[in-house]
């Protein structure tokens, strides 16, 4: 991978000669919910409507909404990085009926196996969950974690997320970090509340960008030692069932650590991502049949190395056609089943 003196990075599609690191197990994380699956429904009327206050987007239709898009993604995946090692599927013991768990690649892991503390299950925060996968059992050192929302849309390479020195390349996007942790959505919220953890722990700056919605290279060794740095942080978000104003975002905080702490040997590199680039898409999806259709096209045409479609839709009947044209462009981007899937 090259990067040009104004930010644009140029993927090689081929691991590069003599790189040492090109034969490093690299698994991959994915965590996944059915928001439509009885128990789970009836899980979420419970502890939603408890004494304690839930803040509605925290438990909107769309957080939960399954669309298919881990199928796509898995066929992504093994399309355009058949180099990766073993898959985990992160989940609250639901399974998607159409993944072939005989597999030997995949895996399902329940929240249960990697929570130290049992009775902060259920949970419905994605933030809560993230901060746990460093403990799935014999996870490579270092893994890629996708949401069930980000694709690859050509061929990658080991390049394009580890340096030469064996450190990693960081995406940002060009929107800065939220500052307020007082007001603004939720998740805009723990934006700025992790930003204030890492002000305390490093320094402040002056300003932040927002970690790119790609596929995001972790080491384990490294999560463990943030974990033991600051445990009350990582306890606190653990307990939340919800996403709260003062959750610890995992990206916001290993990326900045990288950049502004990490003293090893490795050089990490950042890279800012244009929105609309052929490196990069980040769609979210809105009421409007015209302009989905547009955006749609657009990626395909562009066949950015990352895209990421964020459902955003509510739970308005108007929706469905939205979310219906979103299989429909799934399923020609990707057509051919992955051999995850089980054979009909």
């Amino acid at each position: 991978m090259n990067i040009t003196d104004t930010g644009v990075v140029v993927s090689s599609d081929i691991l590069l000669t003599g790189d040492p690191y090109a034969e490093e197990r690299i698994d991959v994380v994915y965590t996944w919910v059915d928001g439509a699956n009885p128990k789970f429904k009836e899980q979420l009327r419970t502890y939603a409507y408890s004494p304690l206050s839930v803040p509605s987007e925290s438990i909107s239709p769309q957080r939960f909404r399954n669309n298919d898009e881990l199928k796509y993604s898995l066929r992504s995946l093994e399309a355009f990085a058949p180099w990766v090692g073993n898959i985990y599927i992160v989940t609250n013991g639901d399974i998607p009926n159409w993944l072939d768990t005989s597999h030997n690649r995949i895996s399902i892991i329940t929240h249960d196996k990697i929570f130290l503390d049992k009775s902060y299950l259920p949970t419905f925060n994605s933030n809560a969950i993230e901060l746990q996968l460093h403990r799935i059992p014999n996870l490579s050192r270092r893994f890629l974690y996708l949401n069930d929302d980000v694709f690859l849309g050509r061929i990658v390479s080991r390049g394009d997320f580890i340096t030469k020195s064996g450190g990693q390349y960081i995406y940002f996007q060009k929107n800065l970090l939220r500052g307020r942790t007082d007001r603004g959505p939720v998740q805009d919220r723990a934006y700025a509340h992790t930003q204030k953890v890492i002000n305390m722990l490093w320094g402040k700056k002056h300003s932040r960008l927002l970690p790119a919605h790609v596929p995001q290279l972790y080491d384990r060794q490294i999560l463990a030692y943030l974990e033991n740095m600051i445990p009350d942080e990582f306890q606190k978000t653990s307990s939340h069932r919800f996403r709260s104003a003062d959750d610890l975002v995992l990206r916001v905080l290993y990326f900045f650590f990288l950049i502004e702490s990490y003293k090893g040997d490795k050089i990490h590199e950042t890279v800012t991502l244009n929105w609309g680039s052929n490196d990069y898409s980040f769609l979210t999806l809105r009421n409007d049949l015209l302009e989905m259709w547009k955006a749609f096209l657009h990626i395909r045409l562009s066949r950015p190395r990352f895209f990421c479609i964020n459902d955003d839709l509510g739970d308005s009947d108007s929706c469905h056609l939205i979310l219906a044209t979103l299989r429909l462009f799934l399923r020609l981007y990707f057509p051919h089943p992955s051999s995850f899937e089980k054979r009909i």
